[in-house]
């Protein structure tokens, strides 16, 4: 399942952006006739131009595909699906400014889409939203989520994720370690399995991993609305619960909680450590349910990050999100809005959403009501059954850190992560990042 927080891999979009600021007329305007070009919409109202970032090779592009040929067949609607992959904004917003861009998109909430209702890049969603009937469908959170800040929705939240922290319980039983529900214990825990021979938590500590894991850490002292403000403007170092946070994490790092050299492991080789045994602890997210490896699949039980003395979380903390995948309008879509209705609200049935689910491994937002009865992976059951009652839900990042912050932040992260630099360095170096920005 492909995740939408921030990768290392930033979308290029910045001529194309800056364009779409100048000028909201000149991204919504122009006919939707016209041959296809490179994300092309038809003048026809029975052809529908889809473009995603689910590629052929994803797993969830095979209930997609049946779904859409369902489609057709009930409706006599064709849709023409365009994959563009990690180039999805850039080739979106230049077929835009020709007026020849797609009619509906199916991609994530992130960076620079946050802005595109204001842009004028797409249609806001939200008088759509009772009118055809979707109200019920989607969770109140995930609308939340998807709401800019001037109120408007910005598409329909489709697929979420989940960021548990994931236990090898045969490790810890093999061993007679109890699984952590403390962070003292959590330390307690480490130093038995580096006793054993075993790596404790694996962290991407080099590259968008580690930072969210940093900053999860980092919020355990701080109430949901504080940490947002945080995220958002900064200012670690003048907040004291921020700075209790990185205090922790620098305890965690210096009692060895991470594995050795953590500092330049990517997320890919943490995930590798854990697959192959090596280490017995790592926060991961869904994208992760469907590879996991045979080995530990059956072992691996999902939590989160243990909890604090005097933080405003009862139960350990885990990341989950609605902002992985949602349905965006276009300019040109909004020219046939009945076609797009009718895809839309077959999108959102009972039994499409099951068999994204079910064979496509797609992690619905928390809350959405979706028969999972027939899901085979253990993990992705879990995920969406036992999970949301083990924790709390700590405060995702990507929706407040700004676009431009979030990868810069990686190196004071990944110094985060090196022994010998204190919390003052920690948080100055993540406050100058912020201040650059500015």
């Amino acid at each position: 399942m492909r995740i939408s927080v921030r990768t290392g891999r930033r979308l290029a979009v910045a001529a194309c952006a800056t364009a779409l600021a100048a000028s909201a007329t000149a991204c919504g305007g122009g006919s939707s006739g016209g041959g296809s070009g490179a994300a092309g919409s038809g003048g026809s109202a029975d052809e529908i131009v889809l473009q995603t970032n689910w590629t052929t090779g994803g797993q969830e592009n095979k209930p997609l595909t049946k779904a859409l040929a369902d489609f057709t067949a009930q409706t006599g609607i064709k849709v023409k699906v365009l994959e563009n992959g990690d180039d999805l904004n850039q080739v979106y917003e230049t077929s835009l400014l020709a007026g020849k861009e797609a009619d509906v998109l199916l991609v994530g909430l992130l960076e620079k889409q946050l802005d595109w209702v204001k842009n004028g890049a797409v249609q806001p969603v939200g008088d759509y939203l009772s009118q055809w009937g979707l109200t019920d469908k989607i969770p109140a959170s995930a609308i939340t989520d998807w709401t800019d800040s001037d109120g408007k929705l910005r598409g329909f939240p489709y697929a979420g994720f989940t960021w548990p922290w994931w236990y090898n319980k045969a490790l810890f039983d093999k061993n007679g370690i109890t699984i952590p529900t403390t962070v003292d214990e959590l330390v307690d825990a480490a130093k038995k399995l580096r006793a054993a021979g075993v790596g404790p938590v694996a962290i991407g500590g080099n590259d968008w991993s580690g930072q969210k894991i940093f900053l999860q850490i980092m919020e355990s002292y701080m109430p949901a609305e504080e940490a947002k403000k945080v995220f958002a403007q900064g200012g670690t170092c003048s907040n004291a619960d921020a700075m209790k946070g990185i205090d922790l994490f620098t305890k965690l790092r210096d009692a060895g909680v991470f594995v050795d050299g953590v500092e330049g492991l990517s997320a890919d080789q943490a995930t590798a450590l854990y697959m192959s045994g090596k280490a017995a602890v790592a926060p991961m997210g869904s994208w992760s349910y469907l590879s996991t490896d045979a080995s530990v699949l059956p072992t691996t039980m999902l939590g989160g990050l243990p909890t604090v003395p005097g933080g405003p979380y009862t139960k350990p903390t885990a990341y989950e999100g609605s902002t992985s995948a949602g349905w965006w309008i276009s300019p040109n879509g909004a020219k046939k809005s009945d076609a797009v209705k009718k895809l839309i609200q077959f999108m959102y049935q009972p039994a499409v959403l099951k068999a994204m689910v079910t064979d496509g491994g797609v992690v619905p937002p928390v809350g959405t009501q979706v028969d999972t009865s027939a899901v085979s992976n253990p993990l992705l059951a879990a995920s969406v059954s036992d999970l949301p009652k083990n924790v709390d839900w700590a405060v995702m990042p990507d929706l407040y850190v700004p676009a431009d912050v979030g990868n810069p932040m990686y190196h004071a992260t990944s110094t985060a992560f090196t022994k010998g630099n204190d919390s003052k360095a920690i948080c100055a170096a993540v406050d100058q990042v912020y201040q650059a920005a500015k």
